[in-house]
Formats: C-alpha cells, sequence, structure tokens
C-alpha cells in the first residue's frame, strides 16, 4: 500500500506509466517463479522447511513482490484507464474497468486456497506466467501517457492508429511535432448540438 501510494504521489509523473509496469511484471515474476521452485524443491506447501537461506529469500521474494506490484500493477491501470478514455465514454469505461478490478480481485482471492490445494508450487507458476504475459502486453500494446494531455489522447489511440506501443507513440510525436491537435469529430457534433439546443432555448 505504501508502495503504491508514494509511487502515485511522487514518481509516475516523472518515471510514466510504460516503464514501471515493465519493471513491476520483470521484479513480480521473478519472485514469483522463485517461489515455484523452492516451493517445488523444499516441498515446503507439505512439510516445515529447514530456515536456511533459500527460505529466507523465500519470506523476501514475497515482500519483493509486493513492492513491484505496488508501484506497477496494483496502482497505474487505474490512472491509466482514466485518461486515455474518451470523455463521451470515460464514466462507463472507468465503471467498467472498477467492475472488471474488482470481479478479477475475487476470483483471485477465491480461488487461491483452492489452487494451493489442487496444483500445489505449480500456483506460483501460474501467476508467474501471468506476470510474463502482463508484460508482453504492457510491451507491444501500451504506449506511454507522459506528457500527453487527456485532449490529446487520441493522436495514441484514435481511429486509424496503429494498436502497437511503439508506432502508436510515434504517431503522437510526428503529429504533435507538426502542431497538430486530436480532434474528436463525435465529440465537435455533439458541442455543436448542445449549441443549437441553447441558442433555440434563448
Amino acid at each position: 500500500m505504501f508502495t503504491t501510494l508514494i509511487f502515485v504521489a511522487f514518481f509516475v509523473d516523472r518515471v510514466g506509466r510504460r516503464l514501471p509496469l515493465l519493471v513491476g511484471a520483470v521484479g513480480a515474476g521473478i519472485a514469483m517463479f522463485y517461489l515455484g521452485i523452492y516451493c517445488k524443491l523444499s516441498n515446503s506447501l507439505n512439510q516445515l522447511p529447514p530456515q536456511d537461506a533459500g527460505a529466507n529469500a523465500a519470506v523476501a521474494m514475497i515482500h519483493i513482490y509486493a513492492i513491484f506490484y505496488g508501484f506497477s500493477w496494483n496502482g497505474i491501470p487505474w490512472l491509466y484507464t482514466s485518461e486515455i478514455l474518451p470523455t463521451r465514454v470515460r464514466t462507463l469505461g472507468m465503471a467498467i474497468g472498477v467492475c472488471i478490478q474488482w470481479l478479477s480481485q475475487f476470483v483471485v482471492v477465491y480461488s487461491l486456497p483452492y489452487m494451493i490445494k489442487g496444483i500445489g508450487y505449480g500456483t506460483f507458476i501460474f501467476f508467474g506466467t501471468c506476470t510474463v504475459l502482463a508484460f508482453l502486453f504492457a510491451w507491444f500494446f501500451v504506449p506511454e501517457t507522459k506528457g500527453v494531455s487527456i485532449e490529446d489522447m487520441g493522436l495514441l489511440f484514435g481511429a486509424g492508429v496503429s494498436v502497437f506501443a511503439g508506432n502508436a507513440r510515434k504517431n503522437y510525436e510526428e503529429r504533435r511535432g507538426n502542431g497538430e491537435f486530436y480532434t474528436d469529430q463525435k465529440d465537435l457534433e455533439k458541442e455543436a448540438d448542445v449549441d443549437v439546443h441553447v441558442e433555440k432555448v434563448v
């Protein structure tokens, strides 16, 4: 919790969003894979393991996982979702995002005891694999939004923009370098309808 609060409050606007997601996935993945390997070799899920360096490292990995996950995937997706959605669907999009987040948390928390009982050390391998997939997703499909105003998010995610992160960011930098701003035609039409309605009322 403290890692998330400190990073979001003081560092996310300096470091950006994409890099912490990548670094967080790597750190969390290493911790999960270590725990899986350790549990397999020591059989610690079925018996009390010796308190050696391996056991101490396993305890440390739990904290390392919490730290890496805390400054990356625990907080940044909430911020990212609120930034990238168009104004006309931001409320609905955030509502859907929050529901999916809490539903996913419920599934993980509810299924974890059954996973430990059923597949043992494979539980950590499974979550480690999830972090690998998260890294690949962030690498290919999550462009950096640092320094991008909410009004210009369409230059990163608008129609005709590549879904790949590198190309999307390059598109933004080129178009902003040319002095171009993003214009959402649907938002303009909506504003025009409002202006016409106001004029009729007046």
